[in-house]
């Protein structure tokens, strides 16, 4: 009776084990739902905050007055990737290259990717450079790519991601807590199958936890280092073609023209390529027809035969 005794006592901790297991996956579950519905809640709550009463002007200035510092934090904890393009026209590309990544590294920045291609008969020099740089930096950067030339074109891009940060912040606590809830029950493990049980658990959700936080690291990077495209020309006449293309009437009228005169370019090749085979076939077809037309007529002029006896 004893042995049956140890092994339901065994089989009781086993079951109490898997059911704390599940307890707090459960629990990481609520955790990051929570944390979603209390940022959805705070959005809300502020929205509703500042909507202010007809009627209430002392009140709504008083208000006003107190949300101010509140509205200047949260405008400082926002996250903002910005990306932009700049095409600088120099006459010498090269040269304007060297003086950008020196540029880009005195502003604490790195250059990512440098191209420069030499004049050619039938292209001018340029340069291509991918700049990351502070994005307190950009404005200043832009303002010190006019001393090298001439900006033809300028185009800078923002992107609020402060509700994709703090989604993978919560995620983030949310798993942290439970793969710390996890390493205490695999220390607790009564037998071996408890203990690959918690392992197994424990490795999936170390890998999400993981990927999560290179996620993060790299949404950091974007909103602390801008990127910058420049292309650096040596003549107006390249501007045009890093230009993006045009759009609505302008845009149809131009993609038509170019499918128009692709088209004909390709037939007049087309044409070309079949022209000599064409001849010959006409030659062929001629000294056919002749010689046709000979036997024919040979036959016609022959006088007939008389026959033997007529």
């Amino acid at each position: 009776m004893e042995p049956t005794s140890g092994t339901a006592l065994g089989s009781h901790r086993s079951v109490v084990f898997v059911a704390l297991v599940t307890a707090v996956l459960l629990a990481a579950g609520c955790s990051a739902s929570s944390g979603d519905q209390a940022s959805s809640s705070g959005a809300d709550a502020g929205s509703g905050a500042q909507a202010p009463r007809a009627g209430d002007g002392q009140l709504g200035s008083a208000v006003d007055a107190a949300a101010g510092p509140a509205a200047e934090a949260a405008a400082a904890e926002r996250e903002v990737v910005t990306t932009g393009t700049a095409t600088v026209v120099a006459a010498d590309p090269p040269d304007a290259a060297a003086r950008i990544a020196t540029l880009t590294e005195e502003a604490g920045g790195r250059v990512e990717l440098r191209e420069e291609r030499r004049a050619t008969d039938g292209a001018p020099a340029s340069a291509h450079l991918t700049l990351r740089l502070p994005a307190d930096t950009v404005n200043r950067t832009l303002d010190a790519l006019r001393g090298l030339g001439e900006v033809a074109d300028v185009s800078l891009t923002k992107e609020d991601v402060t509700a994709t940060g703090r989604d993978l912040d919560a995620r983030i606590a949310a798993l942290e807590t439970s793969t710390a809830r996890l390493m205490e029950l695999m220390a607790k493990a009564a037998d071996t199958a408890d203990l690959l049980r918690v392992e197994k658990e424990l490795s999936t959700r170390q890998a999400d936890l993981d990927a999560l936080k290179a996620q993060r690291a790299d949404l950091s990077d974007r909103v602390a280092m801008s990127t910058l495209d420049v292309h650096v020309v040596a003549d107006q006449g390249a501007v045009a073609a890093l230009a993006p293309p045009a759009t609505g009437f302008r845009g149809g009228l131009e993609a038509g023209w170019h499918a128009l005169t692709a088209t004909l370019r390709v037939a007049a090749v087309t044409f070309g390529a079949l022209l000599p085979w064409l001849l010959l076939a006409g030659l062929v077809l001629v000294v056919w027809r002749g010689a046709v037309f000979l036997v024919r007529r040979r036959r016609t002029i022959e006088p007939a035969v008389p026959a033997d006896g007529a």
